[in-house]
């Protein structure tokens, strides 16, 4: 996928170049404006996918995580005396024996930081992941505005020491696959950190510091989560190999050096629809029926190691650490729909969202390119045309 990303931009680079008027020695006026509209929507947009795919992933690990113990009670048995006002100096609101109050209304439940909403867990959803949007507003009433960004530094770190880390094993595995294998041993090396990452967004809010939580992290518990991490490196690199191999297959020259333009065609290597769908399809399959499964174990295993002693900001089953099989057969049907849920109802934004902001930069940089716009016009129809045969 790099290198179709990279002859596409030394095509556009190349029509660029070639497309100026030799004659015309007069450069042509830089459009200030439309370079500073584009950096800010580039920017405000880059922002906008950070912050609001890192809070998918919170609550995706949330939904993954949140279970009914088998010793809950579905409903609280304790209300507030006075309903849902609390006293003027904010401690706590004094509770009475529910007995007592039999003859009140029982529809008003109290919300408890790391409780259950209130309910019955049916189909109808009282979970606080049963939505994104009450997990955001959960967050926000237990920990504070910036929750949903819960663990945001230590992510940075992983992200940094994984890069790190990879080119090490990089430079020791020059081969084609090697950054397979070395994509497998990174995921092994920081695997700590992404322990820690998944404590700090189950639990309750803290003042301690991502490295205060890893310096006290017990190498057991390290070490029970190993096996788990190796599953999700396993079927993450392979859900990346496939789609290369299958391109190697589509185009053979794609497995060497990239060759020289034939009859002045820059497009001659690259996939028809048909190939690109069956890429998509294999990538999306092997996400859904390889990844997923694994990432949930993953998550699941990390929660099940957390201390029994802290309190967490979701009611999960507090048995003990759990093995892969175990994570996975306690992972309840419920759940799995609430997954389905969120992913079915938050990626159809993201992807319209993407295509949105795509083709707003697309424009701004044809506005940017100015008489030179036009490049992008000839090279976009090029390609498409070339998708349903040679291009002229």
């Amino acid at each position: 996928m790099l290198e179709l990303r990279k002859r596409a931009f030394d095509a556009v680079a190349s029509a660029v170049m070639t497309s100026s008027n030799p004659g015309n020695e007069q450069p042509e006026p830089v459009n200030v404006v439309a370079i500073i509209l584009f950096m800010i929507t580039l920017i405000f947009a880059a922002a906008g996918f950070i912050l609001f795919d890192y809070t998918f992933q919170v609550v995706k690990i949330l939904t993954i995580v949140e279970d009914l113990p088998s010793d809950y009670d579905l409903a609280p048995a304790y209300d507030p005396i006075d309903g849902d006002s609390e006293p003027e100096d904010g401690a706590p609101p004094h509770y009475r024996d529910d007995a007592e109050t039999h003859a009140e209304d029982s529809t008003v439940h109290k919300i408890a930081p790391g409780l259950y909403l209130g309910g019955s867990p049916d189909m109808n959803g009282k979970y606080i992941t049963s939505s994104f949007r009450k997990a955001i507003l959960y967050l926000r009433h237990e920990a504070g505005f910036w929750s949903a960004w819960r663990g945001f530094s230590v992510n940075i770190v992983y992200s940094v020491a994984a890069s790190c880390v990879n080119g090490i094993f990089l430079s020791m595995f020059p081969f084609p696959f090697g950054r397979y294998i070395s994509g497998v041993l990174v995921m092994l090396v920081v695997s700590p950190l992404s322990l820690v990452h998944t404590h700090i967004i189950i639990a309750p809010p803290t003042k301690e510091t991502w490295f205060g939580r890893l310096s006290r992290l017990p190498f057991r518990s390290i070490l029970h989560t190993l096996p788990a991490a190796f599953l999700v490196a396993i079927t993450g690199q392979a859900t990346y190999a496939f789609p290369d191999i299958m391109v190697k297959a589509f185009v053979p020259s794609r497995a060497f050096d990239d060759p020289p333009p034939q009859g002045d065609n820059p497009y001659q290597s690259m996939l028809t629809p048909l190939q690109c769908l069956a890429i998509y399809s294999v990538f999306l399959a092997s996400h859904v029926f390889l990844f997923i499964p694994s990432m949930i174990i993953l998550y699941r295993v990390q929660a099940s190691v957390y201390a029994s002693t802290e309190e967490a900001i979701i009611p999960f089953e507090r048995l003990g650490p759990q093995t892969i099989l175990q994570a996975w057969k306690s992972y309840t049907w419920e759940g799995k729909k609430r997954l389905i849920r969120l992913y079915a109802r938050v990626m159809p934004l993201v992807w319209l969202a993407a295509f949105g902001v795509g083709t707003l930069l697309f424009f701004e940089m044809r506005w940017v390119m100015g008489a030179k716009g036009h490049v992008l016009d000839a090279i976009l129809k090029t390609w498409l045309r070339n998708q349903y045969g040679r291009a002229p």
